[in-house]
């Protein structure tokens, strides 16, 4: 990491007031934490029992989904974190857990990080993460930040450290756009990647790919049993990584995806998009 982006201070806010339509899922007492606080400091809210069984439904379910379905990557890092089963597991456990692997933390949140905060905390290696749980009701899918999301979608990809590495240097890059047009691009290539992206060795086989090879690596996808399903289904056109025709490539965030990307290893991920963000004046050549 650059000394720039490593003396550039946090925002005392981090997160904005977004309004979701999420149904309410408070804890009996809130986290004492405030925002802001890091790894092994941040103190857990008080969850009400039924919290904690959405948790294990929650885990459950999921569990039962990415069977052979999701990369070896997230498998490694699933076990490396240790999650509990049986009640909402600590940010300051997992934090600690992930600090070992790649020396990233994460950082409590209370809502959405605007793009300007987000990449500033991934250059310096902190993922943020609300301790929201979603509704029992709302098991498939919540509008709303989530921990489920954050824990089980996002951490596991980051103990590896090839894909740790691709994400500090996302947010490196992000750091430096100029404009919206910047942003809009490194956008969409975060949603075809880091939420939805699949990898298969065979990607740029042509007619000899091999389609029983591809596997999740996406937050958005692992993280949500019907986007599992959906997203290794013949519904899904599969589309050899190419990070221009990404930028190029509007996001569809309100419906189930009709065409994904898949890299043939994270080499390609990372080095692809070093190549590109150097090429645009985002990363020093």
């Amino acid at each position: 990491m650059s000394a720039a982006v490593a003396l550039r201070p946090l925002p005392k806010k981090l997160s904005t007031e977004g309004v979701f339509k999420a149904k309410p899922s408070p804890p009996i007492a809130p986290s004492p934490s405030p925002e802001g606080t890091i790894g092994r400091d941040i103190q857990p809210p008080i969850y009400a029992p039924i919290q904690h069984e959405t948790w294990r439904m929650l885990y459950d379910r999921q569990l039962a989904a990415i069977q052979g379905r999701v990369c070896e990557e997230y498998l490694i890092g699933r076990e490396k974190l240790q999650y509990e089963r049986e009640r909402v597991p600590r940010l300051a456990d997992l934090s600690e857990r992930l600090r070992a692997c790649t020396g990233w933390q994460c950082i409590r949140v209370e809502g959405y990080v605007p793009e300007a905060t987000f990449f500033l905390l991934l250059a310096q290696k902190l993922f943020p993460c609300t301790d929201f749980l979603r509704h029992p009701t709302e098991l498939e899918y919540t509008p709303a930040p989530d921990m489920f999301h954050d824990l089980m979608g996002h951490l596991p990809m980051i103990t590896n450290p090839r894909f740790a590495s691709f994400f500090r240097k996302f947010g490196e890059a992000g750091i430096n756009a100029r404009d919206e047009a910047d942003t809009v691009r490194l956008g969409r290539i975060y949603w075809y990647t880091v939420e939805f992206g699949l990898i298969n060795p065979t990607a740029h086989a042509g007619a000899d790919r091999d389609p029983r090879l591809t596997k999740i690596y996406g937050a958005g996808i692992s993280s949500s049993v019907g986007e599992i399903e959906h997203a290794l289904s013949d519904r899904v056109r599969k589309i050899p990584f190419d990070i221009e025709r990404i930028t190029e490539t509007p996001v569809e965030i309100h419906h189930m995806q009709e065409e994904l990307f898949e890299i043939a290893s994270f080499d390609e991920l990372e080095q692809s998009f070093e190549a590109w963000a150097t090429a645009q004046g985002l990363m020093p050549a």
